[in-house]
C-alpha cells in the first residue's frame, strides 16, 4: 500500500511548502503591516498597506495556522477581532517564532528577526490604530453583537511585508522564515520521542537511491515505534530508520499522495463508517493511473436516484460496483478510519482486492436477490417501502454501535474484511448476534421489527453461503420427498431434517398464533415458545402442544404438515446444532407462516362443504 499512494503522490504537481496551508475563503481582504529593513540593525515600521486577497501567493503569505488560540507557526493571520487577532496572533508571533525555531537559525537571521521583534515591540499601539484606521477608512468594519470587537466585512488577514532595495518582500520570501520552518517542519520524520534516528549513505526503500534516510515516516502509521518489537534489531528507536528507512524527498511525495487521496478519495457511506480507497497498478504507468484517479474522482458525487435502476440501493455499492469494472491492471486498497481529537486513526485495512473479486461479491447480490421474490416481496411503510435487495447494511443492522444494543464495530469490520478477502464466517458467530437481537424484538412484541429482522438475517446467510464463505452449519441434502421439499430446495439452507422439522413447526406455530390473535386479539400461546430459545426438549415439547390447540380450536387444517414435522423429527439429529441455530430455522418458520396457505385454504373449503 506504500507504494501506491507514493505513486498517486509522485504523479501530482510539487507545490512550494507544502506544510503552508491556504487562507482560502471568505477571506478577500489582506492587510499588510509594513517594515523597512535596508538596515538590518535598524528595523523600522512604515505604515499600514493593502491588497485582494491572490490565491497565486500562498507561499508568499506563508499561512501557518496554531491550534486553538496559539500562536500561529507563522506572523500571518486571520481576523476575527481586529485586536485581539493583532494582540494575540501577530505581536506575539515573532518573538514565539524565535523561541521554537532558536537552534535552526543562522546568527544573521536571528539578528534579523529580532530587530523586526522589536520594531512590533516598540510601535504596538501605532500599528493597531492604523489598522483600525485603515480599516474604518476602507468603510469595511463590522461591529460584532457585543459592540467591542471589530471584524472585516467579507473577511480579512493580517501579515508583515518588508521593504528592500525598494521591492516588497512577503513572510514567505524571507530566508529567516522560510528555510527556518522548512527544518523545522520535516523535522518529525526523523526526530521524536526524544530520539532522532536517520542515517547517510543508505538506500531508500521507495526510490532506491543512496541517500540519507529517515525513520519516523509514518504516512498513515502503518507501523509504529514507540512499542517494544517494533523495531528491527530490538528497542532501539534511534535504528528506527532500518524497520522503513525513506528519504526525505520521497516523505515529501507520500504526504503529497496522502493529501490527494484525503481530497479525492475519502469516502463516508459505508454504512456510517469513513474509508479512503487507494488504487494501486500492478504494472506501474502514470498516464493509466491519471486516467483512473480521473474516473474514481466522480464516485464522490453518486446520488441514491441514480442507484435505482442498476437495484444497487446505497451509495458504498454502486462505488464497488464502478470498481469492479476496471481491469486486473489495479487492485484496491481500503482504509476504513476515524477522527478522534484529531488523531488519525485505522479501524481496518483491506489490501490488495482485484476487481474480479468485486464483481464476485456483485454478482452474488444479484443470484440471492432474484430467488424467491414472494419471501422477500417489499413492505409499505409510511416512510417508503422496505426492500430486502441484500446491503451490508443488513449486516450493520445486527452488528451496529448504539447505547441501548452496544458497539458492535469491530464485529462489523472483521465480517467485512473476510467478505472482501474471502475468509470463512461462523454461522454460529453470525446467528449468536442475529438472535440475540429478534429475541429482542420478539420479547418485546414488536412484531414488525421482528419479522423485518428475521428476514435481514436470512438474506444475509444467503449471501455468505453463496459466495462460499459460511462456516458450519451446511450439510449434504439428506430426504427428498413430501410436499415442502420443492420450497426446502429453492431455499438451500434446509439442507438436514432437523431443520426443515424446526422450520415448519416455526410455521405451524406461527398459524396457530394468528388463529388466537384472530380470535381473543392476543396471543397467550406465545409465552410458550420459550422466548425462541429453542433446543431438542423445548422442540418436541411444542409440537403436540401446538396441534393440541389447533384441535381445541376446532381449526386444525394442517396435518399434512404435522406428518411432515414427525417425519422429519424421526431423522432429526440436534447433537448438530446449536440453540442459536434451532433457534433461527424456528424463528424464520414464524416469519414465513404466511408463504403456506394453500393447505389451510384447501381444509376449510372441505370443512364448509
Amino acid at each position: 500500500m506504500i507504494e501506491a499512494l507514493y505513486e498517486i503522490g509522485y504523479i501530482q504537481k510539487p507545490d512550494d511548502f507544502e506544510f503552508i496551508e491556504n487562507i482560502g475563503v471568505p477571506y478577500k481582504h489582506v492587510f499588510k503591516v509594513k517594515f523597512n529593513i535596508d538596515d538590518p540593525d535598524s528595523v523600522s515600521y512604515c505604515n499600514i498597506d493593502y491588497e485582494e486577497y491572490d490565491k497565486n501567493k500562498k507561499s508568499r503569505y506563508f499561512y501557518k495556522a496554531n491550534k486553538g488560540n496559539g500562536v500561529n507557526y507563522t506572523p500571518t493571520a486571520k481576523i476575527t477581532d481586529i485586536e485581539t487577532t493583532f494582540r494575540v496572533k501577530v505581536l506575539k508571533s515573532v518573538r514565539v517564532f524565535l523561541d521554537k525555531n532558536k537552534d535552526n537559525f543562522s546568527e544573521k537571521d536571528k539578528i534579523l528577526l529580532n530587530k523586526i521583534n522589536d520594531a512590533i515591540q516598540n510601535n504596538k499601539d501605532k500599528i493597531l490604530g492604523d489598522l483600525i484606521s485603515f480599516v474604518k477608512d476602507m468603510d469595511l468594519s463590522v461591529v460584532k453583537k457585543s459592540g467591542t470587537e471589530m471584524a472585516v466585512r467579507d473577511g480579512g488577514v493580517i501579515t508583515l511585508t518588508f521593504m528592500k532595495d525598494n521591492i516588497e518582500l512577503y513572510v514567505g520570501d524571507l530566508d529567516a522564515f522560510k528555510q527556518t520552518l522548512l527544518k523545522n517542519a520535516y523535522c518529525g520524520y526523523y526526530s521524536k520521542y526524544n530520539v532522532e534516528s536517520k542515517s547517510d549513505e543508505k538506500q531508500c526503500y521507495l526510490c532506491h537511491k543512496t541517500t540519507t534516510v529517515l525513520g519516523f515516516v509514518d504516512t498513515y502509521k502503518f507501523y509504529t515505534v514507540h512499542k517494544k518489537g517494533m523495531v528491527t534489531g530490538g528497542f532501539e528507536q534511534k535504528k528506527a530508520w532500518k524497520n522503513y528507512p525513506v528519504c526525505l524527498d520521497c516523505a515529501i511525495v507520500l504526504e503529497r499522495g496522502r493529501e490527494y487521496i484525503k481530497k479525492y478519495l475519502n469516502f463516508d457511506k459505508f454504512c456510517g463508517f469513513t474509508y479512503l480507497i487507494i488504487p494501486q497498478l500492478v504494472y506501474p504507468d502514470e498516464d493509466i493511473l491519471q486516467q483512473l484517479l480521473k474516473r474514481m474522482n466522480n464516485y464522490a458525487d453518486f446520488s441514491l436516484k441514480q442507484t435505482n435502476s442498476a437495484r444497487i440501493e446505497t451509495t458504498e455499492e454502486r462505488i464497488l460496483k464502478e470498481l469492479s469494472r476496471e481491469g486486473n491492471i489495479v487492485n484496491f486498497n481500503f482504509i476504513f478510519y476515524k477522527v478522534v481529537n484529531s488523531a488519525f486513526n485505522i479501524l481496518l485495512r483491506i489490501e490488495e482486492i482485484a476487481p474480479t473479486r468485486l464483481n464476485y461479491l456483485i454478482e452474488a447480490k444479484y443470484n440471492i436477490d432474484k430467488r424467491k421474490v414472494d419471501i422477500f416481496k417489499e413492505i409499505p411503510t409510511k416512510n417508503g417501502a422496505i426492500k430486502f435487495d441484500f446491503s451490508f447494511k443488513f449486516i450493520r443492522n445486527f452488528f451496529g454501535n448504539s447505547k441501548i444494543e452496544g458497539n458492535y464495530d469491530k464485529d462489523f469490520l472483521l465480517i467485512l474484511s473476510n467478505i472482501f478477502t474471502g475468509r470463512e464466517i461462523s454461522l454460529e458467530f453470525l446467528l449468536n448476534r442475529m438472535m440475540s437481537k429478534i429475541r429482542k424484538d420478539f420479547l418485546n412484541g414488536e412484531e414488525f421489527s421482528f419479522n423485518v429482522d428475521a428476514l435481514k438475517a436470512y438474506k444475509i446467510i444467503l449471501y455468505i453461503k453463496e459466495i462460499k464463505l459460511l462456516k458450519g452449519g451446511m450439510f449434504k441434502m439428506n430426504t427428498k420427498n413430501g410436499q415442502y421439499e420443492e420450497f426446502f430446495s429453492e431455499n438451500g439452507i434446509f439442507d438436514h431434517d432437523t431443520k426443515k422439522a424446526l422450520f415448519l413447526e416455526g410455521v405451524l406455530a406461527g398459524k396457530l398464533l394468528n388463529i388466537q390473535f384472530s380470535d381473543k386479539q392476543a396471543k397467550p400461546f406465545q409465552s410458550r415458545l420459550n422466548g425462541l430459545k429453542i433446543d431438542e426438549r423445548v422442540a418436541k415439547r411444542l409440537l403436540p402442544e401446538i396441534i393440541n390447540k389447533l384441535e381445541e380450536y376446532k381449526k386444525n387444517y394442517y396435518r399434512k404438515m404435522e406428518e411432515s414435522i414427525g417425519l422429519y423429527f424421526i431423522n432429526s439429529d440436534f447433537a448438530k446444532f446449536s440453540i442459536n441455530e434451532l433457534s433461527f430455522y424456528f424463528t424464520l418458520g414464524l416469519t414465513l407462516t404466511g408463504q403456506f396457505n394453500k393447505e389451510e385454504k384447501e381444509n376449510e373449503e372441505v370443512g364448509n362443504e
